[in-house]
C-alpha cells in the first residue's frame, strides 16, 4: 500500500505551514534554516558514508555464553562510529541459525540514544544470530541542560544526519566478515532508532528486512508528544517541538517519505499499544507509507525507554522470525 498523491499533498501543506511559521519568527536565519531542513539529504548521505578505510577491532570478551567485541569504524569522509558486536562462541549441537558454510543472520540495532551499542547487553541470547548495535555519531557534550543546548546544536544536526550514513558504513563492514550471512541481513531500529533505520534501508538494497519498533512517522509530532510532560502549556511545545524538528532537518528524514522505497523487501512495524510517546495516528501514517510486503505487530505495554524486561521480548520476536526465514 502507498500513499496516494492527494494524502501526500495536504501533508508537504501542513509541513510547508509549520516551516513558514517557524521562519517567520526566526527571521532570516529562520528562513535559511528551514531551506536547509527541506533540502534533499540523499547526497550528504552519500558523501559521508563514502566508503570503509579502517576497522579497529578491540579484544573478544566472554559474556553469556557468546563472544563480545568492540569496533571502531573510519570513513574516507571521515565519518567515525563505534560498534559492539556479540555471536555465539561456536555453532551449537542445532546449528540454529547458521548457514550450511558457517555463516550466521546479522541483526543491526539502532536504538535509543543513551544506549547506543550497548543495547547488545540487553540481549542475553543471540539464537544463532550475530547481533551488532552502533552508537550515535554524537561528539558533542551529552549533558546538558535549558539553553545550553543552543551551542551544541550543530553537534546535534551533524550527528542525526550522519546516521543513516553511519550505518551504512556499518554494514560494509560487517558484510564482509567471514562469519555473517549477507543474504539474512536484518535491521531493526528501536524508538529514536526507528527512523533512521528506515531511512538506511531506504538507501542499501543490502538489508534483506527493516523493522521499525515502538517509531512512527512524522518529526514534529513524536517532538512535541515527548515535550507534554515538561512543557504544559500547549504554545510553548509546539514552538519547540517546532524549531527543533527544523534543527534537526525533521522534515526531510520523516520516516514516511522513505519507507514506501524499502519494498520488494519485507518492512515490519512491532508497537505497544499503550505508547505514550508514538502517537497512534503517527505510528498508523508510516504504516500506510510502506509497500508490501508489511506487516503490523501489536504487543501490550508502553514505549521501551530501554528498560530490559522490555527489550528482551521485543528483540526476541525479531530473533524468532530471523530464525524463521530460510
Amino acid at each position: 500500500m502507498s500513499t496516494s498523491p492527494e494524502g501526500a499533498a495536504p501533508r508537504r501543506a501542513r509541513t510547508a505551514g509549520r516551516v513558514a511559521r517557524a521562519a517567520a519568527a526566526l527571521g532570516l536565519g529562520g528562513a535559511l534554516l528551514a531551506a536547509a531542513a527541506l533540502r534533499d539529504p540523499t547526497p550528504r548521505f552519500l558523501e559521508r558514508r563514502s566508503h570503509l578505510t579502517t576497522a579497529v577491532e578491540g579484544p573478544v570478551v566472554p559474556l553469556d555464553g557468546h563472544l563480545v567485541q568492540a569496533v571502531r569504524l573510519t570513513a574516507a569522509s571521515g565519518l567515525e562510529l563505534d560498534l559492539l558486536l556479540k555471536r555465539p562462541a561456536g555453532r551449537d549441537d542445532t546449528g540454529r541459525g547458521v548457514a550450511d558454510d558457517g555463516k550466521h543472520p546479522l541483526v543491526l540495532l539502532l536504538g535509543g540514544h543513551n544506549t547506543g551499542r550497548e543495547a547488545v547487553r540487553l540481549i542475553p541470547e543471540t539464537r544463532g544470530a550475530i547481533v551488532a548495535a552502533l552508537s550515535y555519531p554524537y561528539r558533542g557534550e551529552h549533558r546538558v541542560k535549558g539553553l545550553q543546548v543552543v551551542r551544541h546544536v550543530p553537534a546535534i544536526r551533524n550527528a542525526v544526519l550522519d546516521t543513516p550514513p553511519a550505518v551504512m558504513l556499518a554494514l560494509d563492514y560487517l558484510l564482509a566478515r567471514a562469519d555473517v550471512d549477507p543474504r539474512r541481513a536484518e535491521g531493526v531500529g528501536v524508538s529514536l532508532g526507528a527512523p533512521f533505520m528506515v531511512i538506511a534501508g531506504a538507501l542499501d538494497p543490502r538489508l534483506t528486512r527493516v523493522w521499525a519498533i515502538h517509531g512512527s512517522g512524522g518529526s514534529y509530532g513524536p517532538l512535541e508528544a515527548n515535550l507534554r510532560r515538561r512543557l504544559p502549556s500547549t504554545p510553548a511545545r509546539a514552538t519547540v517541538a517546532g524549531l527543533a524538528s527544523l534543527l534537526i532537518s525533521g522534515p526531510r528524514l520523516a520516516p514516511e517519505r522513505w519507507a514506501g522505497r524499502i519494498a520488494p523487501r519485507p518492512f515490519v512495524m512491532l508497537n505497544a499499544r499503550d505508547d505514550e510517546q508514538m502517537p497512534r495516528a503517527l505510528v498508523d501514517r508510516l504504516y500506510a507509507s510502506a509497500r508490501e510486503p508489511k506487516a503490523m505487530i501489536w504487543v501490550p505495554g508502553g514505549h521501551v525507554r530501554a528498560r530490559p524486561e522490555v527489550v528482551r521480548p521485543l528483540i526476541d520476536t525479531v530473533l524468532a522470525r530471523v530464525l524463521a526465514t530460510p
